[in-house]
C-alpha cells in the first residue's frame, strides 16, 4: 500500500540505519566551506539530519504525510530538499553499491507489518504520548 510504503519512509528518517551518512578526508590542501576552514588531513563527518529543524519541521512527530509527492515537491528549491536524495531516502544505497536484497527485503518489511496490522491491536498506552518527546 502506498500509505504503509509512507511509513516505512518516516521510520527510516526516525531511526536511520546508520546514525552518519559518510566520513571524508580532506587530503589534498586547506579549504574554505562556508566561512570554515578545514585543514589539509583533517577528516570531516557528514551527519545525519533526521531531527535537525533547520531541515525538517516537528522531527520527533512521525508524520508519514511528509514523503506524500506534495511534500516532496513543497521541498524542492529549499535546504530541505536534500531529504529526498536517493541516499538520504532509502536505507539500502544506491547504484552500484545498492543492496542486491533490496527489493526482497522491502517487501518482507512491507508484509511484515501488513500482517502485524491485521493480527495485533496496536495503541498507546497513554492518550498524552504525542511524540517521542513524551516518552521517558
Amino acid at each position: 500500500s502506498p500509505y504503509l510504503h509512507l511509513c516505512f519512509r518516516e521510520s527510516h528518517r526516525a531511526t536511520p540505519a546508520f546514525g552518519a551518512v559518510m566520513w571524508k578526508g580532506n587530503s589534498h590542501n586547506e579549504i574554505e566551506i562556508h566561512g570554515e576552514t578545514l585543514p589539509q588531513g583533517s577528516m570531516v563527518q557528514m551527519g545525519h539530519i533526521s531531527y535537525d529543524e533547520d531541515y525538517i519541521d516537528e522531527p520527533k512527530q512521525f508524520r508519514p504525510e511528509r514523503w506524500t509527492a506534495e511534500g516532496v515537491a513543497s521541498r524542492k528549491g529549499t535546504k530541505s530538499e536534500v531529504l529526498d536524495h536517493p541516499f538520504m531516502r532509502d536505507p539500502f544505497s544506491q547504484g552500484a553499491r545498492r543492496c542486491p536484497g533490496s527489493r526482497v527485503a522491502t517487501n518482507e518489511i512491507h508484509a511484515m507489518i501488513s500482517q502485524l496490522v491485521l493480527d495485533w491491536k496496536i495503541s498507546v498506552p497513554d492518550e498524552n504520548v504525542n511524540c517521542l518527546d513524551d516518552i521517558t
